[in-house]
């Protein structure tokens, strides 16, 4: 990997650079390991970026964006640290909703589409299930006869 001239993080705006990239990082479930290897970047040289000790040069931040295929804005806004995974077991849904944000960028109308059915699907199917059923069995013909059976007797 290609040595990259380093700074010290000075401004306000680096240690929120480096808190976002942490977090889409673990919103991922991507190891710093794993990411820097698809950013081009050395594991220390990330660590430092998200902890705030370094700033990240356009360079940098130009090889975080492609990896991560989000747009260069989404590292500038400050989100608490509380969004990260690794810091809170429940992440809250407004999340979700800027991670699907993120995945669904780069989809084109048609795809878009398709994804807005999936989700309508997994709803109606929640909404669905019957509510003596546990939701973690699956509903098989097997099942359906059988939860049926017991109910009639």
């Amino acid at each position: 990997m290609d040595r990259v001239k380093t700074r010290k993080a000075k401004t306000r705006l680096d240690k929120i650079i480096g808190n976002n990239i942490r977090i889409e990082r673990e919103l991922r479930n991507i190891t710093r390991d794993e990411f820097a290897g698809v950013a081009e970047l050395t594991v220390s040289h990330l660590g430092l970026i998200e902890r705030g000790a370094r700033g990240a040069t356009s360079v940098t931040i130009e090889k975080v964006v492609a990896a991560f295929g989000i747009t260069i804005d989404s590292l500038f806004a400050e989100r608490s640290k509380n969004m990260s995974p690794m810091k809170k077991s429940k992440i809250p849904k407004d999340v979700y909703g800027e991670k699907i944000a993120t995945l669904i960028t780069p989809l084109s109308e048609p795809e878009l589409e398709l994804i807005v059915n999936i989700i309508k699907d997994v709803i109606a199917m929640r909404t669905a299930m019957p509510k003596n059923v546990d939701k973690s069995e699956k509903e098989t013909p097997e099942n359906k006869k059988r939860r049926q059976s017991t109910v009639s007797k």
